[in-house]
């Protein structure tokens, strides 16, 4: 594989693991499911590039921190996906940070009038 090659593939799995954040942070069982599968493609080529050793050159090095940087950030969204959890008001989601955010439950209110 040439660095031009390996340079392609890391830059293939950077944005699959974009979609998979982009799923990751508004989390649906679908969105869970897809993820797993684009995850499996990210790793197929992030063997690519491992499998001649390492990235060499620099612009290889930063697309790997990059995507090191990016695989962190999906980590953090699936360490969490475990609290994924649908409130009747609506739909559990995360911030950019990787943090849970569940939506408000809907305020009611009785008023007694005698």
């Amino acid at each position: 594989m040439t660095p031009a090659d390996r340079l392609e593939s890391a830059s293939e799995a950077r944005a699959i693991i974009g979609t998979v954040i982009s799923l990751l942070e508004n989390p649906t069982v679908e969105a869970l499911d897809r993820s797993g599968v684009e995850l499996q493609t990210a790793t197929a080529r992030i063997e690519e590039i491992n499998k001649d050793g390492l990235a060499s050159g620099a612009p290889l090095r930063s697309a790997v921190t990059a995507l090191r940087k990016d695989l962190q950030r999906a980590a953090l969204l699936l360490r969490h996906a475990w609290e994924f959890r649908a409130a009747a008001g609506g739909q559990a989601a995360y911030t950019p940070r990787g943090e849970l955010t569940a939506p408000l439950a809907p305020i009611s209110r009785l008023e007694l009038r005698g």
